[in-house]
């Protein structure tokens, strides 16, 4: 369970050692300030490699479909819209140093048709005109208290969005401690330091906490300390 800007429940079902080598159906579940979306479809981790696409059907609260204009300063409301995207990624990390370089490349394309007009994605936080939004993200964590714990930065950059004006760029911390064997506190807070918008401050950032626990046949029996 994910909490934060949003809230997000994931189902999966597959073959292999879970972040390691697995395969499989998964199924997601998300809950925003202004959105509830469901996605349902496959992932195959390779451990420095996990690719992931799926169907994404949103439905809006009250947020409308943007007008096409260079820079935005809030997003329409009213009774809301529904919608339909893929959505295709690609992420992982690697050793580097004493400690971690991590990336991902993601893809959004819009399936539903709405005309030509700017579309704000909940999930990314980003406004775009479709058909595609792409963005690539990169950052390094350090390794603390024996691999317990992490503390790093990340970078994302939305390469494509179909817009022009500043480029949008987001800085921010990242964060993750494994509480217990099973149990782990994870966080990140991006915050555009570039950006082709000025919306408002819940609108521009991308912010999460995890508080996540995890169990697999062959694990020790969950305990704590």
């Amino acid at each position: 369970m994910d909490l934060g800007t949003s809230q997000h429940v994931a189902l999966a079902a597959g073959y292999g050692k879970p972040d390691a080598r697995w395969g499989g159906l998964i199924a997601h579940g998300y809950l925003t300030l202004n959105s509830a979306a469901a996605r349902v479809g496959a992932k195959v981790d390779l451990e420095a490699l996990a690719l992931e696409g799926g169907v994404r059907w949103v439905r809006t609260f009250e947020h409308l479909p943007l007008p096409v204009q260079r820079r935005h300063t809030r997003i329409p409301g009213g009774d809301g819209f529904e919608s339909r995207v893929l959505d295709l990624s690609a992420k992982g990390g690697l050793p580097l140093g004493p400690g971690f370089a991590i990336y991902e490349v993601a893809g959004v394309r819009q399936l539903s048709s709405h005309g030509d007009v700017h579309l704000y994605d909940e999930l990314y936080r980003i406004v775009y005109r479709p058909d595609w939004l792409g963005t690539v993200s990169a950052g390094w964590l350090a390794s603390l208290r024996g691999g317990t714990a992490l503390l790093g930065g990340r970078a994302l950059w939305a390469f494509e969005s179909g817009r022009g004006g500043d480029p949008l760029v987001m800085l921010g911390p990242v964060t993750y401690w494994r509480l217990w064997p099973h149990i782990a506190l994870a966080g990140e807070l991006l915050y555009p330091v570039s950006n082709p918008d000025s919306l408002g401050f819940m609108d521009s950032i991308a912010a999460f906490a995890v508080l996540s626990f995890r169990a697999a046949t062959g694990d020790p029996p969950p305990r704590f300390p």
